[in-house]
């Protein structure tokens, strides 16, 4: 588990820097850059928190990356079913995007000077819905096994923290048995 640990921030590092980095696109807008810079170094600082944290086996600092991670991944989880769920969720995921692709106005655009009749124009939107799903579900599988990463690190955190604190323990029980046979010395004066 261990090396899951290592590569989940390693990689989650990797994108986030990218991300922070997309603002550089010439077709990306300057005024989400700064919102989009702000998330992501904090996203790319939780994975240099994890990625120490599992290196030198620092349970406190595991956590913090899989809270902050799993923060994250809330938001692309919900964004990601929002191009699949007819609803609305901006209200409960304010800080991405919701995206609306038309398909229909896709269609119009491809047709346009080639005067392919209406019958067409309906596969291609259906051909368009066909691939949205399916790129949608492929996200959606992907998104549960980092979800499955996700947890199995803090599951693994958890069970640093529970060896350290059993450590300690044995330490801690180790000196009381010292301390203790110091004191039976002294009073039977062996």
């Amino acid at each position: 588990m261990r090396f899951l640990a290592i590569v989940l921030p390693a990689l989650t590092l990797c994108t986030h820097t990218l991300l922070a980095l997309s603002f550089i696109l010439p077709s990306a807008n300057p005024d989400r850059a700064l919102f989009s810079i702000t998330y992501n170094l904090l996203a790319g600082s939780a994975s240099i928190l994890g990625l120490v944290g599992a290196i030198r086996l620092k349970p406190s600092l595991v956590s913090a990356y899989t809270l902050v991670h799993t923060t994250t991944l809330s938001f692309a989880t919900i964004a990601l079913v929002n191009m699949i769920m007819p609803f609305d969720f901006r209200l409960l995921n304010p800080v991405i995007p919701s995206y609306r692709i038309d398909e229909i106005a896709i269609c119009h655009d491809i047709d346009a000077g080639f005067g392919w009749d209406e019958n067409w124009l309906v596969k291609c939107s259906k051909s368009f819905t066909i691939v949205k799903l399916s790129a949608a579900c492929v996200g959606l599988v992907l998104m549960l096994a980092q979800w499955w990463a996700l947890m199995t690190v803090r599951r693994w955190g958890k069970e640093l923290r529970f060896q350290r604190f059993g450590e300690m323990d044995v330490e801690r029980d180790g000196a009381v048995h010292e301390k203790n046979d110091l004191m039976n010395s002294e009073k039977t004066g062996i």
